[in-house]
C-alpha cells in the first residue's frame, strides 16, 4: 500500500542514533518521542525508532481519527513503547473539532492506560475545560499549552500577566485539580524573543507555581521549523532545523524552577506519573 501524505515542511534527516546522543549529551537516560506532524498519521518510524530503545523510550503516536482503529495495532504501538496519542490542531480547528477529536482519542487512550496529548489554540481550554476531567486518562498540553508572549501576540500584557491570555486561567485551574499536564517545551512556539526566549519566564514561572506536580520538561529536538522554516522553494525543499542552544535554555529552565525539589518533580517525578513509568529504580 502506498501512503501519501500532503507534506507542509521538509525538515533535513534527523536519525535515532542522532536523537540518542543528544538525549545522552544532557543527562537524559529515559526520553519521550513524538512522531512529528510531519508524518501525518504514519507511525512507522516512531515504532522504529522505539524499539532500538529496548524498552528505555516511550512514544506518542497520531492516529487518524475519522478511520476505524484495529486493537491489533494498537496492542503493536503498545508492545513498541507507545504510551500516548497526541491531537495536533497547532494554532488551528474549530472548538467542535477540537472537543470532538478529544473525545475520541481519549476513548482510544484508555484501551491501555496511554496519555492524551494535546497541541490546540489555548484558547480552546475554555471549552474543554469541562471536559478534560470526565475522560478518565492522563492529559497533557504541549508547548506552555500554548501561551503566547506579546513578542508572538503583539500584546505586551501576555508578557507580564499570562491571566490575560484567553484559557490560561482554564489550563492553571486543571492543573491545580490534577486533570491537566503542561510541557515546559518548544519555546519558538509561543515567543519571537530568541535566542533564549527568556519572556517566557513569568508563564513558567506560573505554570509551575500553581501546577508544580503538574510540569514535564520536553527539548523537542530536533526542533523543526514547520511551516514557518519553509523558503522560496517551497515545502519540498529541505529546510535547516531551528538554530537553538539547548543546553542554555535547559540551564535556564532549571533557574526558573527555583528549587532542587521543584527541578526533580519537573524532570522525574511529574514525568514518571505522566507516562505511567513505573520502574524506581531507573
Amino acid at each position: 500500500t502506498n501512503l501519501y501524505i500532503l507534506v507542509e515542511y521538509t525538515p533535513k534527516a534527523a536519525t535515532r542514533e542522532q536523537a540518542a546522543a543528544f538525549e545522552r549529551s544532557i543527562g537524559i537516560q529515559h526520553a519521550v518521542i513524538v512522531l512529528p506532524s510531519v508524518y501525518g498519521t504514519n507511525n512507522s518510524v516512531l515504532v522504529d525508532a522505539l524499539r532500538s530503545s529496548n524498552g528505555t523510550y516511550r512514544g506518542v503516536c497520531v492516529l487518524d481519527l475519522s478511520a476505524e482503529i484495529d486493537n491489533t495495532t494498537l496492542q503493536t504501538f503498545h508492545d513498541a513503547g507507545v504510551r500516548g496519542i497526541r491531537i495536533n490542531y497547532g494554532n488551528e480547528g474549530t472548538d467542535a473539532q477540537i472537543t470532538a477529536d478529544t473525545i475520541r482519542a481519549a476513548s482510544i487512550a484508555r484501551i491501555h492506560n496511554w496519555t492524551l496529548e494535546l497541541w490546540v489554540p489555548i484558547a480552546a481550554f475554555k471549552t474543554l475545560h469541562p471536559i478534560i476531567p470526565t475522560l478518565g486518562v492522563r492529559v497533557v498540553a504541549d508547548h506552555y499549552a500554548h501561551a503566547m508572549t506579546g513578542s508572538r501576540t503583539g500584546n505586551p500584557i501576555n508578557t507580564i500577566d499570562p491571566f490575560s491570555i484567553l484559557g490560561f486561567r482554564e489550563v492553571v485551574d486543571l492543573m491545580q485539580r490534577h486533570h491537566l499536564f503542561v510541557k515546559i517545551s518548544a519555546p519558538y512556539q509561543n515567543s519571537r524573543n530568541e535566542p533564549l526566549y527568556s519572556d517566557l519566564r513569568v508563564i513558567a514561572e506560573t505554570l509551575m507555581l500553581y501546577g508544580p506536580d503538574m510540569v514535564v520538561f520536553g527539548s523537542d529536538w530536533p526542533h523543526t521549523a514547520s511551516k514557518e522554516g519553509n523558503e522560496a522553494g517551497g515545502r519540498l525543499v529541505e529546510q535547516d532545523f531551528r538554530d537553538v542552544d539547548d543546553r542554555a535554555i535547559l540551564q535556564q529552565t532549571l533557574e526558573w524552577a527555583g528549587t532542587q525539589a521543584q527541578v526533580r518533580r519537573l524532570f522525574v517525578d511529574n514525568p514518571r506519573r505522566l507516562w505511567a513509568w513505573t520502574d524506581t529504580e531507573s
